[in-house]
């Protein structure tokens, strides 16, 4: 329990010391008292109903409880006060500015908190624009391939031509295009949904039309249609944007790299309804192993959107091996990974429990490019980098049948 909801439970419950000044006071400071009681008991059976029989993830009503009822036992203080209950409009006094003080004091701290995560989440913006430019490789890693493809569809890359709420387009050569829209200081993108770009039945090879994901929230709906001068014009929500082919800002000089990506490896087992995936990516600096794993039961069949990928970090040499320790929902876990060819053998162990090994293939079920992304120009940088990604991402997948 946090002392936020602390201090809200404690003024659900002050306004009982109040009953006995309201039934000894006169009729004005009497009926100024009743109603503040009556106001308090109201809101305990409120939480007392919530509590049993409508709990909510998320209590906003609290945001407006709260300060409603420290407003009115402030006045009942001044109304003690004026009634020559001193000691009583002293104790009340006294416990309503600590629960104020303290109420705002977290206030400020959640605004604070508010205003870093603001922070990175611009942050993280700007890193992963930046990232599928970083150099050649990774573009066409990134949003390819862009050659070798019979495709009809236009190919390349795009920029606005002229003031519009889209700065960029880019489409591969299967059709799978990203559209770029400015966001802070830097931009971000719908990404490919559904098939890609698919003719028009009245224009093919002309025009098209497709359906683009952001990565929370609605599909957009948009067309495609070549005009003049190795343009294109994108019309979407009701408006039109011309886009003018010009090259991808790849950096020209790109720094040196010091890590390998070695990739995602993972296993699925089945316990019953669940499927118990492990999967793990790596990087490896010489004799240094980094590594960022997922590592839950999940329903088998389904798709699993909100599993939360652990930042695992550098892992300590042992032997041929290296090994990973970390922490989650107050148990102890150590992950412990050796590089056998084009597989990897991971022996996990929770704290308490006998470890269990098993071997983990090429083959991923979780492909996320907040991860895959990771630069690969030094540890700092890429310690960096899972700083800011991991906060509040999740990844997405889709978990076989058992």
């Amino acid at each position: 329990m946090t002392a936020a909801f602390l201090l809200y439970y404690a003024l659900l419950v002050l306004w009982l010391p109040l009953i006995w000044p309201m039934l000894r006071l006169r009729r004005g400071g009497r009926l100024v008292l009743a109603a503040v009681v009556a106001a308090g008991l109201a809101a305990a059976l409120y939480e007392i109903w919530m509590t049993l029989g409508a709990a909510a993830e998320i209590r906003l009503d609290i945001l407006l409880i709260g300060p409603a009822l420290l407003g009115l036992y402030a006045l009942a203080t001044i109304v003690l006060f004026a009634a020559s209950w001193r000691r009583a409009a002293a104790g009340l006094g006294f416990v309503v500015l600590l629960i104020g003080g303290s109420a705002a004091y977290k206030w400020i701290l959640l605004g604070r908190e508010s205003e870093r995560l603001t922070e990175v989440f611009h942050a993280r913006n700007a890193l992963l624009f930046e990232a599928g430019f970083r150099d050649r490789e990774t573009y066409e890693r990134r949003f390819g391939p862009f050659t070798g493809m019979a495709g009809p569809h236009p190919t390349g890359h795009w920029l606005a031509d002229g003031p519009s709420r889209f700065s960029r387009l880019i489409v591969n050569g299967e059709g799978r295009a990203w559209l770029f829209f400015p966001c802070g200081e830097t931009e971000c993108a719908y990404g490919p949904g559904g098939r890609g770009l698919e003719p028009a039945d009245a224009a093919p090879g002309a025009q098209w039309h497709a359906s683009l994901a952001p990565r929370a929230g609605t599909p957009l709906k948009v067309t495609i249609a070549r005009a003049a001068g190795d343009r294109l014009m994108l019309h979407a929500n009701d408006r039109s944007t011309v886009f003018a082919k010009a090259p991808p800002p790849i950096d020209p000089a790109p720094a040196r790299r010091s890590l390998v990506y070695l990739g995602p490896f993972a296993q699925v087992a089945c316990e019953g309804p669940y499927a118990k995936v492990r999967q793990v990516w790596l990087w490896r600096e010489g004799a240094r192993l980094y590594a960022v794993g997922i590592f839950a039961p999940l329903v088998a069949g389904r798709h699993a959107g909100f599993v939360q990928p652990i930042l695992l970090g550098e892992g300590t040499p042992a032997g041929e091996a290296w090994t990973f320790a970390w922490e989650r929902n107050a148990r102890s876990w150590t992950a412990t990974v050796a590089l056998s060819g084009p597989e990897v053998i991971l022996t996990l162990a929770r704290a308490g429990q006998e470890p269990k090994r098993m071997v983990l293939d090429a083959a991923p079920l979780f492909r996320d490019e907040a991860i895959e992304l990771a630069p690969l120009t030094g540890k700092a940088d890429w310690d960096h980098w899972f700083e800011i990604v991991l906060v509040g991402h999740f990844s997405a997948g889709d978990i076989p049948a058992c």
